[in-house]
């Protein structure tokens, strides 16, 4: 990966443009991911097993260029110079035993390790103005995050599913605020200590006829601890949540079919500082299939009624703040979509999920 990110920033004074060189910045960055996996899989009387290693060697560069103005003397600027250089290597093992002796009633235990990385601006540490009160910057020093998970799953008649599921994150990646100055603070990300969720999950579909239904229960326990320098910087939050996705499908016959779905996720805590309220969301949309069965037209809703806001407030080396965020989460889509030759293989598939985490990382 190779992003160069060039910000300049101008100040326009009648005609001329006075370039800003206290907030303009560039920040190059490279890195390369070489994998290597073996993957083993055998199905025997009774039960089956699967067990894999992936090994990863990542090799990183950033630079973060600019000038910065002496605080004693403004009018005069040296170089501002972060650079990052990172080089590891990582083991992520899986493991899966299902036993399957009786199909109607499947017991399934599983383990994985697995990386986030942080997102290419998180590591950029000039800083970029939000409002005359609050700034944003990146963190040079931000690692990756690392989740070992454990889960027990339980499947009764290939439809009602249980997973029980304990899961513990090293580092994990925090949205922190912090003080500056008495009357300003910056948001930066960093490294929490650790994180422990424990979660139930309960998932069922159910059909009939033209009437289709899929639900979707999760509840969990959060505990987040960091000590980032004692007293009032120290992190001690836990949490009981739970969120709950249920979708509709209809069918109208004629090649129509109609969806209606909708989610709640209740009070919680996000990045480890952040203390949300609940947010949820209705939306819905209808297809018709044409073209003998080849293609399909759509028109969709999402947040049918614009009530999808997020609202939180955290506490943090004597700075309180709250916080509101809104979005165009209400959209009007028209989709066309458009089935030539086979089925898209299972590598297309997997290259298409590789993608889409790069792109959520920028």
């Amino acid at each position: 990966v190779q992003t160069d990110n060039d910000f300049q920033r101008y100040t326009v004074i009648g005609n001329v443009d006075v370039y800003d060189k206290d907030k303009s910045n560039r920040f190059r960055y490279t890195e390369n991911i070489n994998a290597l996996y073996v993957n083993y899989n055998h199905a025997f009387k009774g039960y089956a097993i699967q067990a894999g290693l992936r090994t990863e060697n990542t090799v990183s560069d950033g630079k973060s260029t600019g000038l910065k103005s002496d605080q004693q003397s403004p009018t005069n600027y040296s170089n501002y110079d972060s650079t990052i250089h990172r080089s590891y290597v990582d083991f992520f093992p899986t493991a899966a035993i299902t036993f399957n002796k009786i199909p109607m009633k499947q017991v399934g235990i599983t383990y994985s390790r697995r990386i986030d990385r942080p997102a290419y601006q998180d590591l950029n540490p000039f800083e970029f103005k939000i409002n005359v009160y609050a700034f944003i910057k990146g963190n040079t020093q931000l690692r990756p995050q690392y989740t070992n998970s454990y889960g027990l799953t339980y499947t009764y008649k290939y439809k009602l599913n249980f997973g029980l599921n304990y899961s513990h994150v090293k580092d994990i990646f925090t949205l922190l605020p912090d003080t500056t100055e008495k009357s300003k603070s910056f948001l930066t990300k960093k490294n929490l200590a650790t994180q422990d969720i424990l979660s139930l999950n309960i998932s069922y579909p159910y059909q009939y006829k033209w009437y289709s239904f899929f639900a979707n229960f999760n509840s969990y326990y959060s505990l987040y601890k960091a000590n980032l320098g004692g007293g009032d910087r120290n992190i001690n939050l836990h949490v009981a949540a739970f969120s709950l996705f249920m979708q509709q499908s209809f069918n109208l016959g004629k090649g129509y079919k109609a969806e209606l779905s909708g989610f709640y996720s209740s009070p919680s805590i996000y990045m480890g500082t952040f203390q949300s309220k609940a947010i949820y969301n209705l939306a819905g949309g209808i297809q018709k299939t044409i073209l003998k069965g080849k293609a399909t037209v759509k028109a969709s809703l999402s947040d049918m009624f614009n009530i999808m806001t997020y609202r939180g407030k955290v506490a943090f080396s004597g700075k309180h703040s709250k916080v509101l965020y809104k979005t165009e989460s209400r959209k009007v889509k028209f989709n066309l979509n458009s089935r030539f030759g086979n089925n898209p293989t299972k590598s297309t598939c997997q290259r298409k999920a590789t993608l889409t985490k790069k792109k959520n990382r920028t």
